[in-house]
């Protein structure tokens, strides 16, 4: 009980004081002073009686809770007069609330929010929420104890007003009352931030909360005054200490120096310092200033042990501070020994096991770096002392496997350790697939690792006295493909076993017989003889022949010539494209001989090869599809007989029809001959007919129109203009006249690609002459309109006017030749239909508009 009404009397202590400041605070500028709270209210109105009084506080009372509507609860004017001191600081705390707090926050006298305010928030919560925004890198649980060291109103005084008070960061709790004293002089002086409440007060763990929330409540309307001496910031926490010279476990074994680098950006300006601690004494530390915001420090290590670093900025400890650095004895990397099997290297889903003896390298750490195929990795320490390490990859690659011992690498690190496949590796050729094999001659062995990934090879031959050969495989020309060979000494049967890291790839039996041997083209034409020659090493080969044709193939035409015991010729004439096999049973070997027989007379070209247009791209197809299965070439030559690049594609079926696109070059005028363009096509070798195609070249930039005719004409009255196509090339001159009635056209020939055209329009009005040659438009650079009014009749105005696609043209020209008659020229800025309007009297004329196609 006494530890409660000690507890009861100090916090009323607090608040009584801090209220009557508050409440001087407020009636300065009446000049009245309240010196005792619990009699300030007594005598309402001096010199008056008893009653006066009553009557006064009675209308104060009132006042409170009618106009400016707050609630008081269990207070009286007796209470008041009396006085009843508890009763009186809750009086006045309610006006705090009210006027102050409550206000500052949009909070009505329910607490509930309004204008904006906190929403769902009391007065408290609003004034903590408030100050943990200002202070977002700071715990606040509360408004009292929180506050009992000084530091985060030291803190809120910096927020309110960055560099005020930069000591913040680096204040000492222990100093808590030095703490408040100078932040609450700093806000009083320069923020207008009354001290309602005493340092000591706020530093007290018994700190009366209300108290502290009527003073907190004044940085609401704080405002920085002029001439206030701030200070750029400074923040140990923000300098930044790195390197192995701080690191708990930066050195293996006992360096020649140790350093480590001190940045201070963002911190601000101020002194750097390092103090080192070995295990026998102090270590000096060399700072040098890198001029960068950065210090590089170096120490000598005293041997091995812990060496503890104490790094300050401007007398602080900077972030984690002091560092703690061990040292350990030497090591020696280079007697760690790694060995086992599976540096030979395995397979995918087998484990690969290495073994890792560190003995006698010294203390130190191992690191284990995997790098390659995804794998999974165990490692254990033996009985041994030595360290078993397990890979186990699940595809197919090489891993790497770098081993450090003490931050450095082992003897024969990284390890390079192939992983492979072998249910994907290919055995090829005819030494293990046993075709075409013949008595004393290299029978050869390919294994193709493409996909399987490469490993240790092992590839064997058991030969018929049950003797082994094992085949040295070297590279072949493929890349990942190995090749070895045997040459079979005797007729019989060879055993082919091939292994990739020990695993079973290949086991075949290979018969061998007397020797045969069968030669020819890969490649027959049909309806022409070709030849196979088959030679033997001992006489009579007694073989036999068979053709066998792929499905379609029908019809094989076939004899024989003797040219010796050891020596026949097959002449065989195939009449249809495929694929033919030839093979020669003879005793154990069956020989087998592929030819893809073809027909070139059956290549087919489409039409346009043999005409082109100058510097647009030119596009015809060639068709194989009924030729057989064979590869076609294209070579195109210009004019010159300079080669010209030919983009050839076959379909998206690779049927054999090709697409060539090519682009002749422009034409070189004065023209000394046609220019022709050769286009060259050979199927497997053999020109096909026709070939070389000579194509025309035709030039439509090169032909000129010109003349009376195309610029104004007289209706009734024959006209003419003259095309030249001389140097043009080949092609084909396509005339047409659009206008309100139908023209007949005379175009005749006068040598050497020159044209006369005449025409007679029948009517007055626009007439568009759109000329072609190989069927392109030639470009005009204005169009012409012939107006005709002799016959109109009288006077009057000729009205023009013309519209383009999407704009009116940007000129129009009406020049009157004097006899009725009128040339209209105008300039249209974009392709599209136009449209021309012609008035004579204000009235169309016949036809009027008319629609012209401008290009």
């Amino acid at each position: 009980m006494a530890a409660q009404k000690d507890n009861e009397t100090e916090w009323k202590r607090i608040q009584t004081k801090t209220f009557t400041r508050w409440c001087n605070e407020h009636l300065k500028v009446q000049h009245i002073e309240i010196e005792d709270l619990s009699t300030a209210f007594c005598d309402g109105v001096k010199l008056i009686i008893l009653l006066e009084k009553m009557e006064n506080v009675s209308k104060a009372l009132e006042f409170i809770m009618k106009a400016e509507k707050i609630k008081l609860v269990n207070i009286g004017t007796g209470d008041i007069v009396t006085p009843n001191l508890k009763l009186i600081l809750g009086l006045v705390w309610t006006l705090i609330l009210h006027y102050q707090i409550s206000h500052g926050f949009q909070i009505d006298g329910s607490n509930s929010p309004r204008h904006g305010g906190h929403s769902g928030h009391s007065a408290k919560q609003a004034l903590l929420d408030y100050i943990r925004d200002k202070l977002p890198n700071k715990t606040i649980k509360n408004l009292t104890t929180d506050w009992n060291d000084g530091i985060l109103i030291a803190s809120l005084v910096d927020a309110h007003a960055p560099g005020l008070c930069t000591e913040a960061e680096a204040m000492d709790p222990e100093n808590a009352l030095e703490n408040a004293s100078l932040a609450m002089t700093l806000a009083q002086d320069w923020l207008g931030i009354a001290q309602l409440l005493e340092p000591q007060d706020m530093v007290n763990p018994k700190v009366d909360e209300l108290s502290m929330m009527t003073y907190l409540s004044q940085f609401l309307d704080a405002k920085l005054k002029p001439g206030a001496p701030l200070k750029p910031r400074v923040d140990p926490t923000n300098v930044v200490v790195y390197g192995p010279g701080v690191e708990e476990n930066g050195f293996e074994g006992v360096p020649e120096k140790a350093v480590f680098t001190v940045d201070i950006t963002g911190a601000g300006s101020g002194a750097v310092s390092a103090h080192c601690t070995g295990p026998n004494g102090p270590v000096t530390v060399d700072i040098e200033d890198n001029h960068d915001q950065t210090y590089t420090c170096t120490y000598i290590p005293q041997g091995p042990g812990v060496h503890t670093i104490n790094v300050q900025f401007n007398s602080k400890p900077v972030k984690d501070s002091p560092f703690k650095v061990n040292i350990s004895a030497g090591f020696d990397a280079s007697k760690v020994k790694v060995t086992g099997p599976g540096l030979l290297g395995g397979c995918v889903r087998e484990p690969l096991n290495l073994i890792i003896d560190s003995g006698g390298a010294g203390q130190g750490s191992m690191n284990i770096v995997i790098d390659g195929p995804e794998a999974t990795t165990t490692t254990d320490t033996l009985d041994d002392g030595t360290n078993s390490l397990v890979i186990v990859a699940s595809e197919v690659g090489e891993c790497s496997v770098q081993v450090e011992y003490g931050g450095q690498p082992v003897p024969g690190s990284p390890f390079l350790i192939p992983v492979c496949d072998p249910s994907r590796v290919r055995v090829l050729g005819a030494g293990a697939k046993g075709e075409g094999v013949i008595l004393g001659e290299l029978a050869e062995v390919l294994v193709d690792m493409t996909d399987s990934g490469v490993g240790l090879l092992e590839v064997g031959v058991t030969l018929p006295n049950g003797k082994l050969e094992t085949l040295k495989m070297t590279p072949a020309d493929q890349p990942n493909v190995l090749k070895g060979s045997y040459r079979p000494s005797a007729p019989g049967v060879y055993k082919v076993n091939v292994q990739l890291a020990k695993a079973h790839v290949l086991s075949s039996r290979v018969h061998v017989a007397q020797r045969v041997h069968i030669s020819g083209s890969k490649v027959a034409y049909v309806d022409v003889d070709n030849i196979i020659d088959v030679h033997a090493a001992d006489g009579d080969m007694g073989a036999e022949f068979q053709f066998k044709g792929r499905p379609g193939l029908k019809g094989v035409d076939c004899n024989f010539e003797r040219k010796s015991a050891d020596h026949k010729i097959v002449h065989y004439t195939p009449h249809h494209v495929g694929t033919l096999l030839v093979t020669v049973q003879c005793s154990y070997t069956a020989l087998q001989h592929e030819v893809r027989c073809l027909d070139p007379s059956k290549v087919a070209v489409s039409e346009g090869i043999c005409s082109a247009i100058a510097e647009m791209q030119q596009t015809f197809v060639v068709d194989t599809s009924l030729a057989g299965p064979g590869k076609v070439d294209i070579q195109i030559t210009d004019p010159t007989g300079r080669p010209l690049h030919a983009y050839v594609v076959d379909s998206e079926d690779a049927s054999g029809v090709y697409s060539v696109t090519y682009t002749p070059p422009a034409i070189t005028t004065p023209l000394s001959a046609p220019p022709i363009c050769k286009v060259e096509i050979s199927f497997e070798g053999k020109a096909i007919q026709n070939s070389p195609f000579e194509v025309q070249v035709s030039s439509p930039g090169n032909v000129k129109g010109y003349g009376t005719g195309l610029e104004k004409a007289i209706a009734m009255e024959p006209i003419s203009f003259t095309v030249d196509a001389s140097q043009a090339g080949d092609g084909a001159l396509n005339l047409t006249i659009e206008g309100p009635e139908e023209c007949n056209i005379d175009c005749k020939a006068n040598g050497d690609h020159i044209y006369c055209v005449s025409y007679v329009p029948p009517l007055a009005g626009t007439y568009s002459v759109n000329i072609k040659f190989a069927d392109v438009h030639i470009p005009a650079d204005n169009q012409a309109i012939m107006v005709d009014a002799k016959n109109a009749g009288g006077t009057g105005a000729l009205e023009v006017g013309v519209w383009g696609a999407q704009v009116p043209a940007r000129y129009v020209t009406v020049e009157h030749n004097g006899d009725y008659t009128f040339n209209v020229s105008y300039e249209i800025p974009e392709p599209g239909e136009t449209e021309i309007s012609i008035k004579w009297h204000g009235q169309h004329i016949k036809g009027s508009p008319f629609k012209v196609v401008t290009e």
